[in-house]
């Protein structure tokens, strides 16, 4: 079976929809599959979201920075969300180091922008 680019990328935002539900085994089951399919910055993030959301920050963190900023050490989506997990992870420092270099004008950057509006988050 084949799967096109328009149909892996529908697939990814299904499963992030599943994630940001609470899905989080389902989101799994989905981002898995299509990473043996084919490789994906975009499902590997969802793949760590689905981590984070669960609290394994040591899971999620290898995920971003062993298997996305690896390959490609500016990917703000995934600087975002490492700098999101190791903030919550008790590592503030280097949470807030990794938000600062996310370009302010990427979607990383508006999610850095929202997380900077939270309260407990705000550096």
């Amino acid at each position: 079976m084949t799967i096109t680019d328009t149909e892996f990328s529908r697939l990814v935002d299904v499963g992030f929809a599943a994630a940001h539900r609470g899905e989080v085994a389902l989101a799994r089951e989905l981002f898995e599959p299509l990473l043996r399919y084919k490789d994906s910055a975009p499902a590997r993030i969802g793949l760590a979201l689905t981590y984070l959301v669960s609290g394994d920050f040591a899971r999620a963190e290898s995920i971003l920075k062993d298997e996305v900023l690896a390959k490609n050490p500016a990917d703000a989506e995934a600087l975002a969300l490492l700098g999101l997990n190791q903030t919550l992870a008790g590592h503030a420092e280097e949470g807030a180091a990794l938000l600062e270099r996310v370009p302010k004008e990427s979607a990383g950057g508006k999610l850095v922008a929202a997380l900077s509006a939270l309260p407990t988050l705000s550096r």
